[in-house]
Order: C-alpha cells, then structure tokens, then sequence
C-alpha cells in the first residue's frame, strides 16, 4: 500500500492549494497503473489523528505531497518530520532540506556562504538608504507564485521596504525584498535515479509579447488564472543551450542539490544575467508533480513518461532491499 499523503484543504482554499488535489489524483492513477495499492490521505494540523490514520494503512511508503499545514507554508518540514519518526519512509526531501529551501532567506544564506550567486536581500538592520536598482517583494514561505504580479517590483530599498510591509498587511506572514535581475529565466529539474541526480532537460520561461519595461516574472495570475493574459504569454520552452551555458546551469543546480543535501526530486530556478552569470532565486524540493506542470514536461523530454516518473520518485525512496523496489523495476 502507498499513502498518498496532502494536505486537508478548508472550502477557501486557494487555485494554487486545490493544485494539489490534481496531483493527489494522477500520482494515485499512476501508481495503480503500475500495480500498486494506492489510496490518498490528507492530514491536517491534528497530527496525531493523522499519523494514526496513516498507521492504520499499514504503508510500504508514503508519497508525500504536503505543502503546508493548516494553509502555513512554514510547516512543511513538520510531515516528513513526523513519518521519519514513525520510521515510514516517504518519497521526496528530508525534513531539514524542506525547511531550510521553503525558508527563502535561510536558503539565501547558505547558498551566500557556499559562494552561489544568489540575487542580494534585504533584512532588518541592513544599508537603509535608497538607490535606483529595482527589487522584488516575495512570501518568505510561500511559494506557487503567492502575491506575485507586476507591483511586486519596485524601483529603490525605501520603496521596498514599504511594499513589504504593506504585503503583510494584506496577506498576513512574513515577506522581503531581492534584487530584481533581469535576464533569461530557467528552470532545471533533478530526479534521483541509483542514488545520484540527474539533471532533467532544461526548461526556459518565455515571455510573449511583454511591454517594454514590464517585469519578466511568473505571477500568480500567469500560474493560476486561465483567463488572465499572461497565463497564455507565459510559456515554457526547451531550447537549445550552448554547451557552456548549459554545463554551467547544470552545475548550478548541482551544488544546490549538494548544499541542501536534497534526496528524490527539487527544481532549481535561476536567472542569467546580461553578464551570463546564473542567479539562484530559489531551491523548490517539493515542486508540483501534476502532470502539465514543468517537472513533468522536463520529465517528459527525456523521455520518461509520467507513470514511470511517480514510480523513478518512489523507487527513490525505498530501501534497496525493499521488494515493492524490485517490483516497480524502473
């Protein structure tokens, strides 16, 4: 039996929170495509119900596909946390490695000290005066796109600083400021096969007939609303790359892989600028598994069909000596 773990969602939830009852149902089809017992579950912020419903399933693995807990983007660790506890393995990262990505400036930090280029923050206690550069106001925790569109980049730190706080206000939590680096934007996907990532071919958002001087960023509208303009503007490519560029993507998303000791699947987005520096904005170790999301595509262009992608995931997590591994036999 494979859990198919997510989070419970309340009759309010959000068009990027219901995303997850899509990927609940296709990774549960793809596993009952390939022979296994399937059955989703969600959990809430009542963890000790939760833990016991899964027991109660008696699961080989669990297939974790928690967000968040309660709508707090910052409890994703506290599942995976818990089922490591219980000794039930789960597919996906580790706890610490959920925690330390999902915390936006905390990944910063690490990726500062490591020496990977990641866009300069702003925190209490830093240079207070303006300039003229711009910058990008973003949840700390929240990802999907949350609160992000076209007035989320602001010209100077005073004026971040503002929009900040003014984020809070309106949608509660913690937010900060980045420096906003224009150029080309790439997402790279890494799945574990025999214990090492691979990298997945390398997708590049474009943007379709952009006004000159809009920002070049994937709001939530452009994820979310299908109506909207810039959901049909908005599209993914595969080009391709030099071999330069793309060695240097590759290794990028590699010392990421590496820093944050990340295990099963991540997505690694990254920016180049005019210069051809890559720019780490951020370290996704839980990104969407539906099937027409970007993991799946990358997926899909090295020739990996989805049910063998959902079965590559949770060969991931098993011991090797676990005989549902050797029966999935991807």
């Amino acid at each position: 039996m494979i859990v198919v773990l997510h989070e419970a969602l309340g009759s309010s939830a959000r068009a990027d929170e219901l995303d997850a009852l899509v990927q609940v149902r296709e990774v549960t089809g793809a596993l009952e495509r390939l022979r296994l017992r399937a059955a989703a579950c969600p959990i809430g912020l009542d963890l000790a119900t939760g833990l016991k419903a899964i027991e109660a399933a008696q699961p080989h693995c669990v297939f974790n596909l928690v967000e968040a807990l309660g709508g707090h983007g910052e409890l994703i660790g506290v599942v995976p946390r818990l089922l490591a506890s219980a000794g039930i393995p789960f597919t996906g990262c580790s706890a610490d490695a959920l925690t330390l990505t999902s915390h936006k400036i905390a990944a910063k930090r690490l990726m500062a000290a490591a020496g990977i280029a990641t866009p300069e923050w702003l925190e209490d206690g830093g240079p207070r005066g303006d300039d003229t550069g711009r910058w990008i106001v973003k949840s700390l925790w929240e990802h999907a796109s949350f609160g992000l569109d076209d007035s989320s980049v602001v010209t100077g730190r005073q004026a971040a600083r503002a929009l900040v706080e003014e984020r809070s206000r309106e949608h509660g939590g913690k937010w900060f400021a980045e420096r906003y680096v224009e150029g080309r934007e790439f997402n790279l996907s890494l799945l574990e096969r025999g214990g090492e990532p691979e990298v997945l071919p390398v997708a590049e958002m474009t943007f379709v007939d952009w006004a000159p001087g809009r920002p070049r960023i994937v709001g939530y509208a452009a994820k979310w609303d299908e109506s909207d303009h810039d959901y049909r503007a908005t599209r993914r490519v595969f080009p391709r790359l030099a071999p330069r560029l793309r060695d240097a993507l590759h290794e990028t998303a590699l010392r990421c892989w590496r820093l944050f000791e990340l295990s099963g699947y991540a997505r690694v987005d990254i920016r180049l600028d005019e210069r051809g520096v890559p720019w780490v904005l951020e370290v996704n170790a839980n990104p969407c598994l539906a099937s027409d999301a970007g993991f799946a595509a990358a997926a899909a262009r090295a020739g990996i069909g989805y049910d063998r992608l959902v079965g590559l995931i949770l060969e991931a997590a098993l011991p090797e000596e676990n005989a549902l591994g050797r029966h999935i036999g991807l």
